[in-house]
């Protein structure tokens, strides 16, 4: 890990965040926002990678790095204080500075359409610490078909500030102090439908996803993602019971809050979603939303016993919205942790809902236990929290297969899952690789496009700041 490096503490992010891959120069780009720049890493033998050229951005920090189907690379970068507006900047695969535009309030992430002529920025819109300068999320679609005149249009919310209590009675969480709908929202991560016509995107701390119509380039539906029962599971929400110690948990649901989210689609010609349910809280000095369960004032009926540390008493929970309290007599009924612990797939049905269609239930926390002990002794310590956190997810063709990718960002190490039948996906392999600290984001390279002819899987992790680069062995 980097010099200084407290993995415990967070004090080591963004030394190796997002990498992206273009197929004719056999190159990847690995976001470095630590050291604001892009790492240009020649591919083209994959068991040696070298590094071609690092792409310095001067203009603020990159969050985001894509490559699109016509060799455009683009980069979207936060300014500083970054509650004003930041860029989106797209470079040839040298490096060469092609243009740039400007997007909305911490562009975290950018993406293409699969046929290359759009790009888009989620800009997440974070507030200030002290909770003062709170500027809306919003999304940045540019027509980058011709690159000598990049066009962008800025897409918000505003248009559903007026409909704050029906989404919130929907279940989307809007909870910032002060906030309308517009500033609330939180757009982290976009995918793509399989035929360019919708985009979905990510609003993690608002439990919720947005659908983007490209063909009019509005916001059409915001759906809320909804509670995970872990009633019927089993799961260790407890740091400080032990060891490994699993058990179902009455009155206890996770917010899925997905972080990354994929698309595939599937042999039915249907597009599937594939989410990474990381989970996460606002915690600033102006306004925090977290708490220890143990600090509720918890229903008598449903905790009869109430909790401990060696239970659910140090399982993070928000405050906000008076999560948990179904009766509204004060006091909470159920406690709402956050993530889900799993990734979920998920597709639009008939009337336009966003639906879950499978979930991983608590296979991943079970994946991480081996001979009754944590894969490495930071799972353990993470369980009052949000576990594993699966961060990352890519999806990719190989052996006439769909195969998911999920980095667990806690853990360590990435889950393979077959998703051929997204109905009833299972698990395949688990790469866990010690040297590497914190996955973050990967790109899938299929075989016909890997220089080698062998898919490639490249993963960046945050906190070692390594890239690794794994094939199978065929």
């Amino acid at each position: 890990a980097p010099i200084g490096c407290d993995m415990g503490e967070d004090e080591c992010e963004g030394y190796a965040e997002v990498p992206a891959y273009d197929v004719v120069s056999q190159r990847a780009f690995v976001v470095n926002a630590e050291d604001s720049s892009v790492d240009i890493i020649d591919m083209s033998t994959p068991s040696m990678p070298t590094l071609h050229y690092r792409l310095v951005i001067s203009n603020g920090e990159p969050n985001s790095v894509a490559v699109s189907s016509n060799g455009l690379v683009g980069v979207a970068v936060a300014v500083d204080p970054k509650q004003d507006n930041g860029l989106a900047m797209f470079f040839d695969t040298d490096g060469t500075l092609v243009g740039s535009i400007v997007a909305g309030a911490l562009p975290d992430m950018i993406t293409f359409t699969n046929d290359g002529t759009k790009a888009l920025v989620a800009n997440e819109g974070e507030p200030d610490d002290d909770y003062v300068v709170d500027p809306v999320g919003s999304v940045t679609v540019i027509d980058v078909s011709d690159t000598t005149s990049l066009t962008a249009t800025q897409v918000g919310f505003t248009s559903f500030n007026s409909q704050m209590a029906t989404l919130e009675a929907n279940g989307v969480r809007i909870f910032g102090p002060g906030a309308t709908v517009a500033q609330d929202l939180e757009p982290e991560y976009i995918a793509v439908a399989g035929d360019d016509s919708t985009a979905t995107i990510v609003m993690q701390e608002n439990n919720a996803v947005a659908t983007l119509d490209l063909s009019t380039n509005t916001i059409t539906g915001i759906h809320a993602l909804g509670f995970k029962d872990y009633s019927t599971l089993s799961l260790d929400l407890s740091d400080r019971d032990g060891g490994v110690n699993f058990q179902s948990w009455d009155n206890v649901k996770g917010m899925y809050q997905p972080d990354a989210m994929t698309s595939f689609v599937a042999s039915d010609g249907i597009t599937y979603y594939v989410s990474a349910n990381e989970g996460d809280a606002r915690d600033y000095d102006g306004y925090s939303e977290e708490e220890r369960a143990d600090d509720l004032s918890l229903d008598a009926t449903s905790f009869p016993n109430g909790v401990s540390d060696a239970d659910l008493g140090r399982l993070k929970t928000t405050t906000a919205d008076d999560c948990g309290d179904t009766d509204g007599d004060g006091d909470i009924d159920f406690i709402c942790s956050y993530g889900a612990r799993s990734f979920s797939i998920w597709k639009y049905d008939s009337n336009g809902d966003f639906v879950q269609v499978w979930d991983s239930g608590d296979e991943v926390e079970h994946l991480m236990a081996v001979n009754d002990q944590w894969l490495n002794s930071y799972t353990g310590s993470r369980n009052d929290d949000k576990g594993s956190e699966p961060e990352g997810v890519i999806t990719g063709e190989f052996a006439g297969k769909t195969l998911a990718f999920v980095a667990l960002e806690r853990s360590g190490g990435v889950m393979i899952y077959d998703v051929t039948n997204p109905a009833y996906p299972f698990f395949v392999q688990y790469v866990y690789m010690h040297d590497h600290v914190s996955p973050e984001a990967m790109a899938f390279v299929s075989g016909a496009d890997s220089p080698n002819g062998a898919p490639m899987l490249i993963v960046a992790n945050e906190v070692s700041g390594t890239v690794a680069v794994l094939q199978p062995l065929i």
